[in-house]
């Protein structure tokens, strides 16, 4: 009987430990929150104002997300002018040179995506 007790008890104080860490978290400021998104769609930039984005602000936010992924972007090349991106260099492969390009279609004031990114396949001995 008293094993009953001490059983039940450790549920209880068990339940209400959990229960009382879940109220906690409800106390929290709700901070902005990172957005699902399909790829293309677009990202507002950290510093994101009321002006049309100028070219320079343009190809640094393009850079700025081709450098979240370093290793593949690398040899990727951004230029831009009057709104029109121009993506040249190399890419390891041809899904790189997508991803960047979608990222460039995503970037507010990016009008028109030329893309010139060349793939560098492994070459085969024969």
């Amino acid at each position: 009987m008293r094993i009953w007790f001490f059983f039940i008890s450790g549920v209880i104080i068990a339940s209400a430990a959990v229960c009382g860490g879940c109220a906690m978290n409800a106390d929290k400021p709700n901070g902005p929150q990172p957005a699902m998104r399909a790829m293309g769609q677009p990202v507002p930039s950290p510093t994101e104002s009321g002006e049309a984005p100028t070219n320079e602000s343009i190809g640094s936010e393009i850079r700025r997300q081709l450098n979240a992924i370093p290793t593949t972007t690398a040899g990727i090349i951004v230029e831009v002018d009057d709104g029109k991106v121009m993506l040249r260099g190399t890419a390891p492969n041809l899904a790189t040179s997508w991803r960047a390009e979608a990222i460039a279609h995503a970037v507010k004031g990016a009008k028109v995506v030329v893309n010139q990114i060349v793939v560098m396949t492994p070459t085969v001995p024969l």
